[in-house]
């Protein structure tokens, strides 16, 4: 019976305090949070250098710019021609314009002035100095069959091929 009366009390009232977390345990908990972070933004940093780097080596030159930019002027005489908005002699007297300020914008020397025959002596600009050549008969004379569409191409041809 003794068994069965222990066993038929009641526990006493006494409330267990749950174990304490060692301070340890917050130490460890931040240091894998700072790990995790780690590891986020060190390889995210490394690749964008390298993307950064990689864009800036294949980056248009200067040249490729200038090139760029005169292929839109050409262009933009073409496209008003095909619309209608200007004539064969005033597109070639623009193209003409648009190729002297291309070589002094390559070359810094203003060839706005100069006469077809400094133009083909100097070999820097001859293939220039040969487009103007053959834009001269139709940019001066009172009418012509040179087709605007050709000295568009060889306008092109001659910025395409600069170096």
């Amino acid at each position: 019976m003794l068994v069965a009366e222990l066993l038929a009390e009641p526990a006493p009232p006494e409330i267990i305090a749950p174990p304490q977390y060692s301070i340890a345990w917050v130490i460890l908990a931040v240091l894998c949070v700072l790990v995790i972070i780690a590891l986020i933004v060190v390889p995210l940093r490394i690749t964008r250098g390298i993307e950064q780097r990689i864009a800036y080596r294949s980056r248009p030159s200067d040249l490729e710019a200038l090139k760029a930019e005169f292929l839109r002027a050409v262009n933009d005489v073409a496209d008003r021609h095909e619309a209608g908005d200007l004539e064969v002699r005033a597109g070639h007297h623009e193209l003409t314009g648009v190729m002297r300020r291309f070589v002094r914008r390559t070359t810094g020397h203003d060839v706005s002035s100069q006469d077809l025959a400094t133009l083909l002596a100097d070999p820097r600009t001859r293939s220039v100095g040969e487009l103007i050549r053959d834009l001269y008969e139709p940019d001066f004379a009172p009418a012509s069959d040179r087709d605007l569409r050709d000295s568009v191409r060889r306008a092109r041809e001659v910025i395409r091929s600069w170096s």
